[in-house]
């Protein structure tokens, strides 16, 4: 291998794992090895074939920010033992939004390189201003979904790469062969965030109030009647409620945590409807399903930022947290005139462009070493 990339993957929800698989998987191509850190077992990485050190978290782990939903306190000497082990001068670390405290400081301590990937957040509107006050020992920021940019802020480089998302191993259906129309696929946003229960609910009963709906008249002049609607709930993986199936709702419902990487949720459904977080916009975006987002709370995050900033490239409506509205907006976009599907884009590269970033004045500085000492 030609060098190894550490990163932290903050494992309350799916974003951080998933955006850092992408870049990875590409490090992996280059011929650079990784670790990523977590604080819990991720299958999404053991799916991708990365290896994977759990240390302990708590409200105290991250840099600048509290760390929520993580439970009692710890003891910080274990989570620095595991760092101090795994860490090497020779390293390069990428921060995926969060910056983990031990982490930080370990690479700070022995030099090694570090670089932080930003995407929109309330709290840190000034990406370098944030880095040049909590973590200066991170000397670059790439933003993500603003290729083209490159400048220097409070002695931070930034450096503007497209946005990233993470490739599937296939493009399996998850529904059985043979399933009709319409097929829709219900996903909780955050790997099973505080709010998926509410926003399942709502989604399910959206479905049981769209299912009596009619269409647009038939050649006949006749109403056609809408099919019983055959629905796929992804809750995540780390969903701790309960799943209720309101009565009178038409068709199957099959309701699951996980599905792998060897699955297209998105390109085999009729329709989607989703929360809107920053992976699941890019994905949606990916597949131009027709979809309903509800856009979720987060303690940071603004899902509606992502919404308006991808819309061009969305076959979506946005609602709230509403079965009547949401089952509207499935009805327009499946019944009621909806813009044709747009061809799916390009793969985003932000990924590709990512390990670049990483690997280039890595490789540069030792050829100038190599050449140095000849």
């Amino acid at each position: 291998m030609s060098g190894r990339v550490v990163s932290f993957a903050w494992g309350r929800g799916l974003g951080h794992v998933s955006r850092l698989i992408a870049v990875h998987t590409e490090l992996r191509a280059l011929g650079w090895d990784s670790l990523l850190l977590t604080d819990r077992d991720q299958r999404l990485t053991e799916d991708h074939g990365f290896a994977q050190v759990v240390i302990p978290t708590d409200a105290d782990s991250l840099v600048g920010e509290p760390l929520y939903g993580t439970g009692p306190s710890v003891d910080h000497r274990l989570a620095r033992a595991l760092v101090e082990q795994a860490l090497t001068a020779e390293d390069v670390v990428l921060h995926d939004v969060t910056v983990q405290r031990e982490l930080y400081d370990r690479a700070a301590g022995l030099g090694c390189r570090q670089v932080l990937v930003h995407r929109f957040q309330r709290n840190r509107p000034d990406p370098a201003a944030w880095v040049a006050r909590h973590t200066p020992a991170i000397g670059q920021v790439c933003l993500l979904g603003e290729p083209g940019r490159e400048e220097t802020a409070h002695g931070v480089r930034l450096t503007g790469i497209p946005h990233v998302v993470r490739r599937l191993l296939d493009t399996r259906s998850p529904w059985p062969p043979g399933t009709g129309e319409p097929r829709i696929a219900v996903v909780a946003g955050g790997g099973g965030h505080a709010d998926a229960p509410a926003f399942l609910d709502a989604a399910l009963e959206a479905l049981r109030m769209y299912g009596p709906r009619t269409g647009g008249p038939r050649a006949d002049g006749q109403r056609r009647a809408d099919g019983p609607a055959d629905v796929l709930v992804l809750t995540g993986p780390n969903f701790r409620g309960r799943v209720t199936v309101p009565p009178g709702l038409p068709g199957p419902v099959r309701v699951t945590p996980y599905l792998g990487p060897d699955y297209d949720v998105y390109r085999h459904a009729t329709a989607a409807i989703t929360h809107g977080g920053y992976n699941t916009v890019q994905e949606l975006a990916r597949s131009g399903v027709p979809a309903v987002v509800v856009p979720g709370v987060r303690d940071f995050d603004d899902q509606r930022v992502h919404l308006r900033a991808a819309a061009a490239r969305l076959n979506a409506m946005v609602v709230e947290p509403d079965p009547g509205a949401i089952a509207q907006a499935l009805y327009l976009l499946l019944r009621g005139g909806r813009r044709p599907t747009p061809a799916a884009p390009p793969e985003p590269g932000g990924a590709a462009a990512l390990a670049r970033a990483l690997v280039l004045p890595q490789e540069k500085g030792r050829r100038r070493s190599q050449s140095d000492g000849a």
